[in-house]
């Protein structure tokens, strides 16, 4: 009986781990479902120490794209270009870039900087 059981057991845990494995894959493979849709950020670069609050955004992405930063939409022109300002409070600050269009194909880019007063 015990034999029985401890087979029961080991079957169970495999079971249960092979489940586990199996759910991740699944929500692994619904995340590679949204394409990366092209995204750069030429200023300012990452982990860049700035002196003045009010920073200057700027990047590129594909023309019928929505972008925003900070959450808030930035327009895009003809060339897929896009500039904004932020305002920066004092020690390190994230900036969140965005983008998507309308095929639900997702991009972003989270960048530190760091404002000193002096």
């Amino acid at each position: 009986m015990k034999k029985w059981m401890v087979i029961l057991g080991v079957f169970v845990i495999l079971l249960g781990a092979g489940l586990a494995v199996g759910c991740s894959k699944e929500e692994a493979d619904d995340e590679s479902d949204v394409s990366a849709i092209p995204l750069t950020v030429s200023e300012p670069l990452d982990e860049t120490t700035v002196y003045t609050a009010d920073l200057v955004v700027k990047g590129q992405t594909e023309v019928d794209a929505v972008v925003s930063v900070e959450g808030v939409t930035v327009e895009v022109d003809e060339d897929g270009k896009f500039s904004t300002v932020v305002t920066l409070e004092e020690g390190p600050n994230l900036i969140e870039v965005e983008a998507s269009n309308f095929e639900g194909d997702e991009g972003s880019i989270v960048l530190t900087v760091i404002y000193d007063k002096q």
